[in-house]
């Protein structure tokens, strides 16, 4: 049945008319519809694990082997003096069996006395189905022609489930629709008769409202409750659903009604440890006591908002309390290292240049601190803070430095040493894990691999064991498929680690490398106010040596990066062999290394280092 359709779509759209015409019996039409569903639905079962189209052309899928006939592409379609579906209707962004279904509706739409069938079946084979279409169809028959209407319920009760069509007909807001469906279904009378006689009785409002919410359309039951202007029931059905954005949305323009749902927003959000979006509410409302607690334990990121709040509660927090409000944010601020936010509350909150002073020197605002001390007349902490600090920050960055170029001077020759041995030798490289270091290969990889295919095919049996034992690679994939998830984590955790000598090292020492440049360059902006601090302090030499040091550092990451992120030649990509192995597990793990390591990362962009002229070459 897909056939008919798949094999020519366009000329089968054009001919729908005359494709009712020439079937004519109503079954097979039904019958045609349904296949198209169901076919595809079955095809998306058995092909679950090869693609994620739902929407499957079956001349290329089920049936590709099947010889079809070309379609008459030259030929015009005959409508038998019927009009032809315009293509408009039917071709657009919708799934295939959509596009037969309205297609066919389009057409049978002026033929309600003879296909009414075909238009129930049309409207519910569609993906999803439409079911409401169905029922308003059967809502229009029952005010037309009752006969008729119980014909159409009773079909499209035979193809849809009946419980769904009730809700679907209670959706609608028509009783009497609603009833003739669960009569039609397994249902107890004493079960949905006392519940349809409660809603009949009700206003449209007050029904609309029980209806939406008996199907759990909350947000839609909302807006009903909004009609019936019931504030406390909005209030109490909002909390209970949690509907707060929808019922914001309603009140926007209703100040008053809108301020009570927003305070009751912002407890929801307290409750719900989004205390950034609670303090942002509270404020909004004026409420600044709640406010500085939410902002306080939203993080130190928002000391300003939280001192702000602070200040302008009724009255104003003041005294102790304010200067323990202080401490703790401060204390917070260097814990995260957020040192320029840390001296500002010290000198605005807390009253104490020295340890403001202190504060910007970790962070290594030196000019910061100096201005200060000027500004607030201390001379005497020049010695007791400024020096003191630029001596910390001189042997902090020195270190780092130091530790940098060790770094570089053992990692990339050892990056060099392992690719010289991999073009060497590859299949001895990466079979060298499991050699035990002693250069001895093992049994069962074949040595004849001349090609990088060749090479990844037989690295791969070191995790089967089966590579030449007269069982196919293809057939080896397979018979560990029960451990394929186990060995994927143990080879990821491999992988993360970058053991020496393992088949991951040089991956994890490319990363390892750039990790370091980005940090060098992070850090440059600090060594270049060092450099600044200790000039204006006069303490040449140590100006002096850790420029050179820095200058070293960003020379040696510079001359690298075109050898460890260069791009070479790109391996050959492993694709399933005749047999249909594809690597899978520790396999996978261990290909998507190799592809890494071959292809190599986006070489990382070092800005160009200009020395202080002050102090010479």
């Amino acid at each position: 049945m897909n056939i008919l359709y798949d094999h020519a779509p366009e000329q089968f759209l054009a001919c729908v008319p005359l494709f009712i015409d020439q079937v004519k019996k109503i079954t097979y039409i039904d019958l045609f519809l349904s296949s198209l569903r169901y076919a595809s639905s079955f095809a998306l079962f058995w092909r679950k694990n090869l693609t994620r189209n739902r929407e499957e052309d079956v001349t290329q899928t089920m049936y590709k082997e099947t010889k079809v006939l070309q379609p008459l592409h030259n030929s015009l379609p005959i409508t038998n003096g019927t009009n032809a579906v315009p293509t408009e209707v039917t071709f657009g962004k919708k799934s295939k069996v959509n596009r037969v279904c309205d297609a066919f509706l389009e057409v049978l739409k002026t033929k309600t006395a003879t296909n009414l069938q075909n238009i129930i079946t049309a409207n519910v084979c569609k993906s999803p189905p439409a079911l409401e279409d169905g029922l308003e169809v059967v809502a229009k028959l029952m005010k037309e022609d009752s006969q008729m209407a119980d014909k159409a319920v009773e079909h499209i009760c035979f193809l849809a489930d009946v419980n769904r069509l009730y809700d679907n007909a209670l959706g609608l807001y028509d009783l009497d629709l609603a009833l003739l469906v669960a009569q039609q279904s397994q249902k107890d009378p004493r079960e949905y008769l006392p519940f349809m006689q409660n809603l009949q009785e009700m206003t449209e409002l007050r029904r609309r409202f029980s209806i939406d919410d008996y199907l759990n359309r909350h947000a839609k039951a909302l807006t009903h409750l909004h009609a019936l202007d019931v504030f406390a029931e909005v209030q109490t059905y909002t909390q209970k659903h949690a509907l707060y954005q929808a019922a914001l949305s309603l009140y926007r323009y209703n100040p008053t009604q809108h301020a009570a749902l927003t305070l009751l927003y912002a407890s929801y959000l307290e409750t719900k440890s989004s205390f950034k979006e609670a303090a942002l509410a509270y404020e909004s409302l004026h409420n600044y006591e709640k406010a500085t607690s939410c902002y306080l334990a939203s993080g130190p990121s928002s000391w300003r908002e939280t001192l702000f709040c602070a200040l302008s509660q009724t009255p104003p927090l003041s005294g102790p309390a304010l200067t323990d409000l202080a401490t703790s944010l401060y204390d917070a601020l260097l814990e995260s290292k957020d040192y320029f936010a840390a001296g500002t509350i010290q000198l605005d909150y807390l009253s104490s240049i020295h340890n403001a002073c202190r504060a910007f020197c970790k962070g290594y605002f030196f000019s910061e601190a100096l201005h200060l001390i000027a500004q607030k007349q201390e001379p005497t902490l020049l010695e007791e803070v400024i020096d003191p600090g630029l001596s910390d920050a001189f042997a902090s960055s020195t270190e780092l430095l130091a530790e940098c170029k060790a770094q570089l001077l053992a990692q990339v020759p050892r990056i060099r040493e392992l690719r010289a041995k991999a073009r060497a030798d590859p299949l001895a490289f990466y079979e060298g894990e499991r050699g035990g270091g002693d250069g001895d290969l093992p049994d069962d990889v074949s040595v004849a691999a001349s090609s990088r295919l060749s090479t990844n095919r037989s690295l791969f049996t070191r995790y089967t064991g089966k590579g030449s034992q007269g069982q196919s690679i293809g057939t080896a994939g397979t018979g560990v498929s029960r451990a394929t998830s186990k060995n994927r984590r143990r080879e990821e955790r491999k992988r993360a680690r970058g053991k020496k000598g393992s088949v991951y090292e040089e991956e994890y020492l490319v990363a390892s490398v750039g990790r370091l440049i980005d940090r060098v360059e992070s850090v440059r902006g600090e060594v270049g106010r060092l450099v600044t601090g200790l000039v204006r302090r006069a303490m040449w030499e140590r100006a002096r040596a850790v420029e050179v040091a820095l200058a070293e550092v960003v020379g040696m990451c510079k001359a690298c990066v075109p050898e460890v992120f260069g791009t070479p030649e790109q391996p050959a990509e492993l694709v399933a062999d005749e047999n249909g192995y594809r690597p899978i597990g520790g396999d996978a793990v261990l290909q998507e290394s190799i592809d890494a390591a071959g292809k190599r990362k986006e070489p990382p962009v070092i800005a160009a280092f200009e020395k202080l002229s002050l102090l010479g070459n």
